[in-house]
């Protein structure tokens, strides 16, 4: 059935059905339960919307929120799970948090583990430096480039070209 004729149906089904049905004035949610009529406007309605459907309900979220609790115990990252169950990291953990799943890092715990992480390569750096390697070597053998090291080693007020 296509969108056209999928329109016409629920039209028809909204004609011949819906003026009679003591669901009239009750919210969808209401009709659906209880009502075949219903249930098929659903199903038509989630058909011709597929691709412009902005919102998941809550159950989608349950599974989609599932998927992504055994997508990350297995080890894999939030922005692999965002892309592979196909909504954006933020709205997943989002919705992970509001189910009580987020066992990821807050901003303020990445943040403070980056300056960490930081605060030890520029202090190997200086060791290195102190051993005469060039600040291409020292850069390569930590694995991040010249110039972020450069910048963190200037924003902890140490000097890396004059070591």
């Amino acid at each position: 059935m296509n969108d056209k004729e999928k329109r016409i149906r629920i039209l028809d089904l909204q004609d011949k059905h819906c003026q009679t049905c003591e669901y009239q004035m009750q919210p969808l949610k209401n009709c659906i339960p209880h009502c075949s009529i219903g249930q098929e406007l659903q199903i038509l309605a989630r058909e011709l919307f597929v691709e412009s459907k902005r919102y998941k309900s809550r159950e989608d979220w349950d599974e989609i929120c599932k998927q992504a609790v055994k997508l990350y115990e297995r080890g894999v990252g939030n922005a692999i799970i965002s892309k592979k169950l196909g909504c954006p990291a933020s709205t997943l953990r989002d919705q992970l948090k509001r189910r009580g799943l987020w066992k990821g890092k807050t901003q303020v715990e990445i943040q403070e583990q980056s300056r960490k992480k930081w605060n030890d390569w520029c202090q190997k750096a200086l060791q290195l430096r102190k051993q005469g390697f060039s600040n291409s070597k020292i850069s390569q053998h930590l694995g991040v480039s010249t110039s972020s090291l450069r910048e963190q080693m200037r924003k902890r007020g140490l000097n890396f070209e004059s070591l």
